[in-house]
């Protein structure tokens, strides 16, 4: 990409799929865009994850007709509020994971497993509990506990709605607490 060329030139030529373009906007942006996130993330893997992905997903299907930058002062704003937007995401995602993990209750009479052996068994006895739940509830168990979905994926996984993911995994875990409970004590 030459020194020289502009940013009309540059934009016309990322609308129209050119991997130089593109490549010469990666250059430009990248340490900016990893610098926003790890001010919002405080964690450099997170932060080049997610300013990574952006431009994953900026190439993918962002480019083109999609999109209309007549400037480099749009395009630097589009990508500005899409990494703010993405930290804020996995901020909130990350919040629901440690509230739902929080809000397994265990017994007072559990104990931490003291070897690997036993926290095998305990994995074992969950995986028997799991499976014996209805279909729908064990999938959104899996999707919310074991993959850390927020419950607006799990709805699009499942093609329900968010109130019905809250019931059916609400039932899981009350039926896996009653299920542990007989094996466990």
């Amino acid at each position: 990409m030459s020194a020289s060329i502009n940013d009309n030139e540059l934009l016309a030529q990322l609308k129209d799929g050119d991997l130089a373009a593109f490549q010469h906007i990666y250059d430009t942006y990248r340490h900016w865009l990893y610098v926003t996130a790890y001010s919002m993330l405080k964690d450099e893997t997170e932060a080049q994850e997610v300013a990574q992905d952006l431009f994953i997903d900026f190439w993918h299907k962002d480019v083109g007709a999609k999109n209309d930058f007549n400037s480099s002062a749009e395009l630097k704003n589009f990508l500005y509020i899409s990494i703010r937007n993405r930290c804020l995401n996995k901020i909130a995602k990350d919040a629901t994971r440690t509230k739902r993990l929080k809000e397994i209750i265990l017994p007072e009479a559990y104990t931490v497993p003291q070897s690997r052996l036993e926290n095998n068994e305990l994995k074992a006895q969950l995986e028997i509990a799991i499976s014996q739940l209805p279909e729908r509830q064990s999938l959104a168990f899996r999707l919310a506990y074991q993959e850390h979905k927020t419950r607006k994926e799990i709805a699009a996984v499942m093609q329900t709605s968010e109130e019905t993911v809250k019931k059916q995994v609400a039932s899981a875990l009350r039926a896996l607490r009653a299920s542990l409970k007989k094996v466990l004590f």
